[in-house]
């Protein structure tokens, strides 16, 4: 859904806390950070890796141990797993702090940003108390907020209560950050998830009432035609499409599907 934004349009320093494991993480930090751009005009945005650049081992090699995960399932949830358990939570939050957490609000202040956007769940504990320490030590404000980009389920790491806000996709996962972060309900806005302009466009153009109203259809109609897809232009009638979609890596090897599907269908005269 929308969410109400302000009226004073004064340009921001957006920091944006993300690491490059899956696409969706720096996906949702650059939709939002084009959005400011627009609501904002003149403001600026930056992404910062702060577990690659500032953390030990084994975080600080979070990009290649996600990439060999991400091929074996199995040994992805058993981390996950282990590390979801409170006892893990604890100790990997305190050596996180005890470790990182001066280097880390030193790097937050040399990039002097108004507002602070964590978008990855090893992104939020340390970053909180850097920035009340930045708050405190200068006088100034330095507000920080998590958008959390997963849906169903959520690790732990994602929810601190220290928060400004945290911007959430779903009722689950609502449940979850109130539950085991224990973020007051206040603090929680259920937003959906960010999404790129030109797919809020698109939703637009659709209608209030949706894809299957008269606006809607008028506009699948135009966009098909634009797209080609229209066999007859006479009769309107449609050519038959289908979608493959995949993950921000493209984990799954969507070109081989793709090939795949062409051959299957082609045998079989559709």
């Amino acid at each position: 859904r929308k969410i109400a934004m302000s009226t004073d349009s004064t340009p921001m320093r957006i920091l944006f806390l993300s690491s490059d494991t899956g696409g969706g993480h720096r996906a949702s930090a650059e939709s939002l950070g084009a959005q400011f751009e627009k609501i904002f005009p003149g403001s600026t945005y930056e992404l910062l890796d702060i577990v690659k650049e500032h953390s030990s081992a084994p975080f600080n090699g979070l990009e290649s141990w996600y990439q060999h995960l991400s091929s074996n399932p199995k040994q992805w949830n058993m981390v996950y797993k282990i590390s979801n358990s409170p006892p893990v939570e604890r100790i990997v939050k305190a050596h996180l702090k005890l470790t990182t957490e001066r280097s880390v609000r030193k790097r937050i202040l040399s990039h002097e940003p108004d507002v602070v956007i964590s978008v990855h769940p090893l992104m939020n504990n340390v970053p909180v108390t850097s920035c009340a320490k930045i708050s405190s030590e200068t006088g100034r404000h330095l507000p920080m907020f998590t958008v959390v980009t997963d849906l169903g389920s959520g690790h732990c790491t994602w929810f601190d209560n220290g928060v400004e806000k945290m911007f959430i996709g779903s009722a689950r996962i609502k449940e979850l950050a109130m539950k085991r972060g224990k973020v007051p309900e206040d603090k929680i806005e259920l937003s959906g998830l960010p999404i790129r302009h030109d797919f809020a466009m698109q939703a637009d153009f659709l209608g209030e009432e949706g894809r299957s109203s008269l606006q809607g259809n008028i506009h699948q109609l135009q966009t098909r035609k634009k797209l080609g897809i229209i066999a007859d232009a006479e009769d309107e009638t449609y050519r038959k499409v289908i979608l493959v979609m995949g993950g921000g890596e493209g984990v799954g090897s969507l070109s081989s599907i793709v090939d795949a599907l062409y051959l299957e269908l082609k045998s079989k005269n559709i």
